[in-house]
């Protein structure tokens, strides 16, 4: 590879994160390194908090919940997630999505790094 890859925080979207269940759940060996640390999020917080996502693709900025979510013992982000990300991006399972830290700006970018194809709508 030429280049450090800055997406680090990559998901395939599968049904459960674009249905009615309004979260995008993260596995916790991603989301402890990758998120909570640089968040600095204590676990306990049972509210979760709040993060500013910055839509690099739509140059838009939006704000979704991080939080531990316990029955999986594995986070999400929440809140907005169906509305700002699903519903306006028109994401579906198979959309390969990215985050990543920002910190001279202190919040997360986001970007669709691989669009859905035919094969993933069928599943």
């Amino acid at each position: 590879m030429m280049y450090d890859d800055p997406w680090k925080l990559k998901k395939v979207l599968n049904s459960s994160d674009v249905g009615s269940l309004s979260r995008l759940l993260l596995p916790k060996e991603m989301a402890e390194p990758l998120v909570a640390a640089v968040l600095g999020y204590d676990e306990n917080q049972k509210e979760g908090m709040e993060v500013e996502i910055w839509d690099v693709d739509t140059q838009s900025m939006h704000s979704l919940v991080f939080k531990r979510w316990g029955s999986s013992r594995s986070y999400v982000f929440m809140a907005n997630w169906i509305k700002d990300f699903v519903k306006r991006r028109s994401l579906n399972s198979g959309h390969e999505i990215g985050f990543h830290w920002d910190p001279y700006a202190n919040r997360f970018d986001f970007s669709v790094l691989k669009a859905a194809t035919e094969e993933d709508f069928s599943n």
